[in-house]
C-alpha cells in the first residue's frame, strides 16, 4: 500500500541516504562492532541465508549450536519456535523456506563439514577482485541466485574490506535498478516519472544512452561522498544501484526516509531480549535522521 509523505529528488533523496546511513545501516553496524571473525562469518552466512538481523544475531553466538539453529529455521516447525515465534524470512529471501529452504541449509552444512561458513566465504576472497568468479561461487550453492549474488559481492567489498570489481553490467542486469534509470531519465527530460521508455526508442538505447547517462550523472553528482562504512573511495557505481533502488520505492511510495533504519531496529528490538548480540547490534545502528 503506498504511503502518503513528500517524494524527494533522487539528488535530496541519495544525500539523506548517505547523510543519515540509510544506505545500507547493517554495513555500518557490521564495521563498527568489530566482532571476532568467526562470529562475523557466522552471522555473515546466517543473514545471506535468512535476511533477518536479528536471527543472524541470535544463531552467530555459539559455533556449536550454529548448524542445528540452522536447520531449525529452515524446517520452522511449530514443535521448534523461534523465541520470537516464527523463524523469520526477509521478504528479500522469501523463496528460501520449505524444502527449498531445508535442502538449501542441508547443502550447505554437507558440502562445508568443518565450519561451513568459513568454507564460504574463503570461496568468496579467493574469487576476487572478480565479481563474475565471486557470484558464479555464491550461485553454485542451492538457494543462491542471481540477487543475493550481488548482495554476497557488495558486502565482501564493504564489510570485509575485500576488493571487488563491479561493473555497469553487473549492477544492472536487474529490474529494479533499470527501471529506476528509465523513471529518472523521464523526469530529467520533463516527462512524467515512469519506468516505462517511451514509444520510438529502441531497447539497444536503454544500454547505449539511458543507463550510462543516469549513472554518470548520479556518479558525478555524489562524487564527494565517500563510499560507507569504511570510507575508503568515493560512491561509485554499487552505491547508485541502492540509492536508484530505494528511490524507485521512495517514488512508489513504500520508502518513507529513514525507512531501512527504522525497520531493522524494530526487528533487532524483538531479537534483544533473547541475544546480546541483537542488544549490541542495536546499539551501534545509525538512527534516524532528517
Amino acid at each position: 500500500m503506498s504511503r502518503s509523505y513528500p517524494r524527494l529528488s533522487i539528488q535530496d533523496f541519495g544525500a539523506h541516504l548517505l547523510r543519515t546511513g540509510d544506505l545500507d545501516p547493517v554495513y555500518i553496524a557490521l564495521v563498527k562492532l568489530g566482532w571476532p571473525e568467526e562470529k562475523l562469518e557466522r552471522w555473515l552466512l546466517a543473514y545471506w541465508c535468512f535476511y533477518d538481523c536479528g536471527f543472524a544475531c541470535y544463531v552467530c553466538e555459539e559455533a556449536d549450536t550454529f548448524w542445528g539453529t540452522m536447520w531449525l529455521a529452515a524446517v520452522n516447525g511449530e514443535d521448534h519456535p523461534a523465541p520470537v515465534g516464527r523463524w523469520p524470512r526477509g521478504k528479500e529471501r522469501r523463496h528460501f523456506r520449505g524444502a527449498q529452504g531445508e535442502a538449501a541449509v542441508a547443502s550447505l552444512r554437507d558440502r562445508y563439514p568443518f565450519r561451513g561458513e568459513r568454507g564460504f566465504l574463503d570461496g568468496l576472497a579467493a574469487a576476487a577482485p572478480s565479481y563474475g568468479a565471486l557470484t558464479k561461487h555464491v550461485r553454485s550453492h542451492r538457494g543462491f541466485g542471481p540477487w543475493i549474488g550481488f548482495k554476497v559481492a557488495d558486502m565482501t567489498d564493504r564489510v570485509l574490506g575485500v576488493h571487488v570489481d563491479f561493473t555497469e553490467a553487473a549492477v544492472f542486469m536487474f529490474k529494479d535498478p533499470i527501471k529506476a534509470a528509465i523513471m529518472y531519465w523521464n523526469q530529467r527530460a520533463g516527462r512524467p516519472a515512469l519506468p516505462e521508455i517511451p514509444d520510438g526508442l529502441a531497447h539497444s538505447d536503454l544500454k547505449r544512452d539511458i543507463i550510462p547517462s543516469v549513472c554518470g550523472e548520479l556518479i558525478t553528482h555524489f562524487h564527494e561522498a565517500l563510499a560507507p562504512p569504511l570510507d575508503d573511495r568515493p560512491v561509485n557505481i554499487q552505491e547508485v544501484e541502492t540509492i536508484l533502488c530505494k528511490w524507485k520505492s521512495h517514488m512508489n511510495g513504500h520508502y518513507p526516509l529513514n525507512n531501512d533504519i527504522d525497520e531493522i531496529r524494530e526487528g533487532l528490538l524483538r531479537w534483544a531480549p533473547y541475544t546480546e548480540e541483537a542488544a549490541d547490534f542495536l546499539a551501534v545502528m545509525p538512527e534516524a535522521g532528517p
